[in-house]
């Protein structure tokens, strides 16, 4: 099997391929960088232990992994990219629904929270319900005729062009509100992932600087965000996923691109640093988080350090069953 068709299988991410179909993948990449006649690695010699035309094993003093060099074209052939290890502040966010409405006036809304049960101050306390009125002088109690509403037909929100200042309307739990960076600006997205909004990084909205709105019914909150000026692109009731910002320092961390990572089969994360040209060697790292697609390190490689961002997978592959 020729190694160009497995250049397009590259399991970086933690999942991306089922154990028994990475060993697969790794057997045939291996086949095809080494052949049958090349030396087995033997672990009690310092030098170079197994060689090949396309790619070179040595062993790592106090290390059981192995250098692996490849020739120019073998490391084309397997796609190898890299990067290098950065340092970026992390600010923890939290992702939930939001819908574009139209500006409440002040009375309104003070209305709104007056039948709802308050602001967030007064959460729990309820709200006076006025009884149901008896119909025909029944008492309303088990059996008795009491008059009801009729039922509303509820119109399906249609979509209308947004003109000038929105807000947006989001729902919180007390304790989400309570870590919520207050102050802070929210990011409005799209709700599909392959949508592209305007300006690329999605629409700021800003807070209100006013109280959540209860809604005792489901013991949340409403949380109110404002887009100004006319050219936000904003539809009236069209519903976004907002990124909220939470407290968290703004110190840079060690980061990596996700793809950079890759787990054994028990779950231990590794990068592939590239020292020089065409020479990798498996490194072991710590993952703090991963935010977005980064990954966070708590221990890693010095920042600046050249790292295999794609091809991961296909190196351990090769270093594993190209004995």
């Amino acid at each position: 099997m020729k190694l160009e068709s497995m250049v397009d299988v590259r399991a970086g991410r933690h999942g991306g391929l089922s154990l028994g179909g990475f060993v697969a993948c790794a057997a045939v990449v291996t086949f095809s960088l080494a052949p049958a006649s090349s030396n087995a690695a033997d672990p009690g010699k310092s030098g170079p232990v197994g060689k090949s035309p396309v790619v070179t094993f040595e062993n790592i003093p106090g290390s059981t992994a192995k250098r692996v060099i490849l020739t120019a074209r073998a490391a084309e052939r397997l796609g190898i990219e890299t990067g290098k290890v950065g340092e970026k502040p992390i600010v923890p966010r939290q992702m939930v629904g939001g819908l574009v409405i139209p500006p409440i006036p002040p009375s309104e809304l003070q209305a709104k929270q007056s039948s709802a049960g308050g602001t967030f101050g007064g959460f729990g306390r309820g709200a006076t319900v006025p009884a149901s009125k008896p119909a025909n002088g029944s008492n309303g109690g088990f059996g008795g005729d009491v008059d009801l509403p009729a039922p509303q037909p509820v119109p399906a929100p249609a979509k209308a062009p947004a003109n000038g200042e929105v807000w947006v309307q989001v729902t919180l739990s007390p304790a989400e509100w309570e870590r919520l960076a207050k102050d802070k600006p929210a990011r409005l997205l799209p709700l599909a992932t392959r949508e592209v909004s305007g300006n690329g990084h999605g629409v700021l909205a800003l807070p209100l600087g006013i109280p959540p709105q209860e809604d005792i019914k489901r013991s949340m909150l409403n949380l109110y965000y404002k887009v100004p000026g006319k050219n936000h692109g904003l539809m009236l009731n069209q519903r976004m996923r907002v990124e909220l910002q939470l407290p968290g320092s703004d110190a840079k961390q060690k980061v990596v691109p996700y793809g950079a990572v890759y787990y054994d089969g028990k779950g231990a994360a590794w990068v592939y640093v590239n020292p020089k040209p065409l020479v990798f060697e498996r490194e072991r790292v710590s993952v703090e988080r991963v935010v977005g697609d980064l990954a966070v390190l708590a221990e890693g490689p010095p920042v600046g350090t050249p790292v295999v961002t794609v091809g991961a997978a296909l190196l351990y592959g090769t270093e594993v069953f190209g004995k």
